[in-house]
C-alpha cells in the first residue's frame, strides 16, 4: 500500500520478469481507474545500452555504437515510447514537454550525460489495492475474509483439506520467510517521504528555450537516478508522482530491518527532494513510510512438490518479487493460476 506505484522492473532477478511486466502493463492499460500515464526520466552517467538516438532532422536515427551491455527488453515495447537521449537531446525535447526535471547545467554539473525517457502508468497503490479488496469481497464466490494465522506450510494444507479445498496459492510475500522457512527470503527495506502535489513548493518552474525563450514547467514526472551523485543502487534517489502525492525515496537495504525512519535518513530524504524539484525548505512531509520488499534470488512462482501432494492439494507459491511488485503483479498472477491447472 506504501510503494510508489511506479511501473518500472526493478530489482526483480528472475528470466520471467519482463514477460509478466508486459503482461502487467497489457492489464494497467486497460484500465482507467486508479491509474495515471505519465513520463518518466531515469537518469544515467554513461549509456548503458547499444543505442543512442541521435536527432537528425525530425527523425531518431538509432546508432549501434557496440560493446555495451543490451538494454531491458520491456523497453523495446512501442506502447512506452522508449527513447535513450543525451542530456541535451533531453532539455531540447523539454522545451515542448514542459516537465519538471532538471535543467541541462545542473545534470551537467552533476554529471548525468544521458537519461532513458519513456510513458509509463503510475499506480495510486493505496487506492488500488482498496478497489482491489473490495472486488474480492463482492464476489459471489466469497464466503467472507478471515484472519487467520498459520505457523507451518504444513498447517496451510491441513487446513485447506479440511475444508474441501483442492487448491492452494501462497502470497504470502515476506511472510513465507517463517511460513516456508524460506532461508533465501530477505526484506529489502525502503524508505520514503510523502509530500502533497498540489501545495508543494516546486523549484522547476522554467526551461529556457533554444531561441532563449523561457516557458513554464506545468507537468510532472517520474524522476529515477541509480548513479552517484545523487543516489547508487542500494540509495536510489527518486520522485514518483502518484495520485494526490509526490513520493521521494530511497533506499534499497537487503537485511536492514529497522521499521522507523532515522533523523539522518529523514535529512538525506529531503536532500533528495530538493534535488528533485521540491522546494523542502519551504515544504513539509505530509508523511513518510518504511516497507520491506520481499526480496530473492529469484522469485518463488512454482508448484509445491513436497507438500499437499499426499493430501490432494496443489500447493502453488507465488511470492519474492522484490521491488517489482506493482511490475508484475498482473503476469505473476497469471501463471501461478495456470500452474493450478486454470486458465487465466
Amino acid at each position: 500500500m506504501g510503494a510508489g506505484g511506479l511501473w518500472m522492473p526493478f530489482h526483480c532477478d528472475d528470466p520471467r520478469t519482463d514477460k509478466w511486466a508486459i503482461e502487467t502493463l497489457d492489464e494497467l492499460l486497460d484500465s482507467t481507474k486508479h491509474v495515471e500515464w505519465m513520463p518518466a526520466v531515469a537518469l544515467k552517467k554513461d549509456h548503458s545500452g547499444p543505442e543512442v538516438l541521435d536527432y537528425i532532422a525530425d527523425n531518431y536515427d538509432m546508432k549501434g555504437t557496440g560493446g555495451e551491455s543490451p538494454l531491458p527488453t520491456w523497453t523495446t515495447d512501442p506502447r512506452l515510447q522508449f527513447q535513450h537521449l543525451t542530456v541535451e537531446m533531453l532539455s531540447w525535447q523539454n522545451t515542448v514537454f514542459k516537465l519538471r526535471i532538471p535543467s541541462q547545467p545542473q545534470l551537467l554539473a552533476a554529471g548525468y550525460k544521458h537519461a532513458w525517457f519513456f510513458n509509463t502508468p503510475i499506480i495510486d497503490t493505496p487506492n488500488m489495492l482498496q478497489s482491489m479488496l473490495d472486488q474480492v469481497e463482492k464476489h459471489p464466490n466469497t464466503a467472507g475474509i478471515e484472519t487467520l494465522h498459520y505457523d507451518s506450510i504444513q498447517h496451510v494444507v491441513d487446513d485447506a483439506k479440511s475444508m474441501g479445498c483442492d487448491a492452494v496459492v501462497n502470497c504470502t510475500g515476506l511472510g513465507a520467510q517463517q511460513l516456508c522457512s524460506d532461508a533465501h527470503l530477505v526484506g529489502a527495506r525502503g524508505i520514503l517521504l510523502h509530500f502533497d502535489r498540489h501545495s508543494a513548493n516546486r523549484l522547476f518552474t522554467t526551461c529556457t528555450d533554444p531561441n532563449g525563450a523561457e516557458a513554464t514547467l506545468t507537468r510532472d514526472a517520474v524522476i529515477m537516478v541509480e548513479d552517484a551523485p545523487w543516489g547508487t543502487d542500494a540509495e536510489p534517489c527518486y520522485l514518483i508522482p502518484r495520485g494526490d502525492t509526490l513520493v521521494v525515496g530511497g533506499t534499497y537495504a537487503e537485511g536492514d530491518s529497522r521499521s522507523a525512519l532515522s533523523a539522518a535518513e529523514r535529512a538525506t530524504l529531503m536532500t533528495n527532494a530538493k534535488l528533485l524539484g521540491i522546494d523542502s525548505d519551504a515544504s513539509v512531509p505530509v508523511g513518510e513510510w518504511v516497507g520491506f520488499r520481499p526480496a530473492r534470488p529469484t522469485t518463488r512462482c512454482e508448484v509445491d512438490e513436497k507438500y499437499g501432494v499426499e493430501e490432494g492439494v496443489r500447493l502453488v507459491h507465488s511470492y519474492g518479487h522484490g521491488g517489482s511488485g506493482w511490475t508484475v503483479f498482473a503476469g505473476a498472477a497469471r501463471e501461478a493460476a495456470s500452474l493450478l491447472g486454470h486458465k487465466s
